[in-house]
């Protein structure tokens, strides 16, 4: 919930951007002080410009890279990921430094099915640039996916590296109780684990010596007919 509320406002802050820009794209004409002699061509106004402000920096208008995020998010949310996938795709081959479009993609995948390329997604934007909030995030994910796939020692050491992360990042949002949590949730599993299996040889040793129990007492059925 919180990864989206993170991608939401970046992608709110990027529209407000391109619609401000769009609203500022004609000024409303001024009355002339003297009307034109008659036979002048009457001014023109230039047009409006069709559709949001293009800006590469995203400040005076919206970034490509963003309208490729923004793309990605509409077709993540009408749950099409493929169309997802490709958008964000798109978004990291128009700038591969940003660590948001890796993480969409790496969400995108693991929607799709896909959790082994949602990790390794996710692992290339760990290197990528982009703010304090959104690498806690990453770190999240990353630590949730691997326990999910029940690598149980892999998660916990990226439990560890999350928490370590909230610590040396006084400014990163992020859940602080919950790497703690989630360890001791691990260390149980790893203890009912070896708890069953002690208890699954013992069964399996018991069924041997039923088996051998019986195939011997068949052998002595069988001498005394």
């Amino acid at each position: 919930m919180a990864s989206r509320l993170l991608v939401a406002s970046l992608v709110i802050s990027s529209l407000a951007i391109a619609g401000t820009a769009l609203g500022q794209g004609a000024a409303p004409a001024k009355p002339d002080a003297a009307k034109p002699a008659a036979g002048a061509a009457a001014p023109t106004t230039p047009a409006a410009p069709a559709g949001p402000m293009k800006d590469p920096e995203n400040k005076k208008g919206i970034s490509p890279y963003m309208e490729a995020i923004k793309k990605g998010e509409d077709a993540f949310v009408a749950r099409d990921f493929p169309s997802a996938v490709t958008a964000f795709q798109d978004a990291i081959k128009l700038d591969s430094t940003k660590m948001l479009g890796f993480y969409r993609l790496g969400e995108a995948q693991l929607a799709a099915g896909k959790p082994e390329e949602a990790e390794a997604v996710w692992n290339v934007a760990l290197n990528k640039d982009g703010p304090a909030d959104l690498k806690s995030k990453v770190l999240f994910v990353l630590a949730d996916l691997r326990e999910r796939q029940r690598k149980l020692d892999v998660g916990k050491e990226a439990w560890a590296k999350y928490a370590q992360f909230l610590k040396d990042q006084a400014d990163a949002k992020g859940y602080p109780g919950t790497p703690e949590e989630r360890q001791k949730v691990i260390d149980r599993r790893v203890k009912d684990e070896k708890d069953y299996a002690a208890v699954k040889e013992r069964i399996q040793k018991r069924q041997a010596e039923r088996e051998k129990e019986a195939e011997e007492n068949a052998k002595k059925d069988k001498l005394n007919k």
